[in-house]
Formats: structure tokens, C-alpha cells, sequence
């Protein structure tokens, strides 16, 4: 017995397009490493630490409020920042585009990244959970702040 006889109709399988998260596309992961640079780096340039931590601080709102409350010393745990292996694949693909250099063991935007940096920000649409984080904690993230946590850890 075949399975269109058990059945009682015809039977095929179609592959379907499997879910991709955002935060795995290179294309939307190229775009945070650019905003994370623009808004938190100090003229725009910024540690691979500092882009892990701010990367780490978009993922989920709990995350801001444990960076607040460990820099209010409310809390003796640094916290535990996961590093993400797409963001450094993130970066390899945006400095091969252009858009930033590493040198000195940071990254910064080149002049085309500033301009594609204006564009994402001017546009209101476009990432803004993730700008209303990055802006809230740019001040909670200093190089000094975050060797401090990466040292705490």
C-alpha cells in the first residue's frame, strides 16, 4: 500500500522557506554594528568590547535595566555579556563594503558609513526599539565601563 492509497488523496511534500531571526542576517547585523558606532562610539569608533556589550544590551530589555543597575552599584555582579559570533562576521562584512576600518584595535566608520549611519538614524522606521536602547546606555558605555565589566566577569 502506497501513501496516496492510505490517505485517500494525493500526497506530496513541497520544502518550505525556514524562519531566518533578524538578529541572524547579515544585512540587519551590519546595520546595528553601524548605529552601535554611530551613537555610542566616541567620534565614531568604538572597541570590539564595546560593540559586543552594546549588542548585547539590544537583545532584550532585562539587559539594559542590569547595566543600570550594576553601574548604580546596586548590584556586585558585573553583567554576564554574551559575545556574539555574528557581529564579528557582521563587521568583516561591512569593512569589506566600505563602511568601516579596523586600525588600533577599534573600529570605526569610514565616511560612507556616516553617511549610511545618517540615513538609518533619520529614518524613524527603521530599527528603533534598538535606538531607544543604544541611546539610553550610551552614557553606561564608556571603554572604561566596559573594561570594567569584562574585567568584573
Amino acid at each position: 500500500m502506497n501513501l496516496e492509497e492510505l490517505l485517500n488523496s494525493p500526497f506530496s511534500f513541497k520544502q518550505r522557506k525556514t524562519f531566518t531571526p533578524c538578529e541572524t542576517r547579515p544585512l540587519w547585523k551590519g546595520s546595528l554594528v553601524i548605529l552601535i558606532l554611530g551613537i555610542t562610539g566616541r567620534e565614531k569608533r568604538c572597541s570590539l568590547k564595546k560593540i559586543h556589550a552594546a549588542n548585547w544590551l539590544t537583545k532584550s530589555s532585562e539587559h539594559l535595566e542590569e547595566l543600570l543597575e550594576w553601574s548604580r552599584s546596586e548590584t556586585l555582579f558585573a553583567p554576564h555579556i554574551r559575545l556574539d559570533p555574528t557581529v564579528d562576521r557582521a563587521i568583516d562584512l561591512i569593512a569589506a563594503s566600505g563602511y568601516v576600518c579596523k586600525t588600533g584595535g577599534k573600529i570605526s566608520l569610514t565616511p560612507a558609513g556616516e553617511d549610511l549611519y545618517s540615513q538609518i538614524f533619520a529614518n524613524l522606521e527603521i530599527m528603533e526599539r534598538e535606538k531607544k536602547t543604544l541611546t539610553a546606555a550610551k552614557k553606561y558605555l564608556s571603554e572604561a565601563a566596559v573594561e570594567r565589566i569584562f574585567k568584573a566577569n
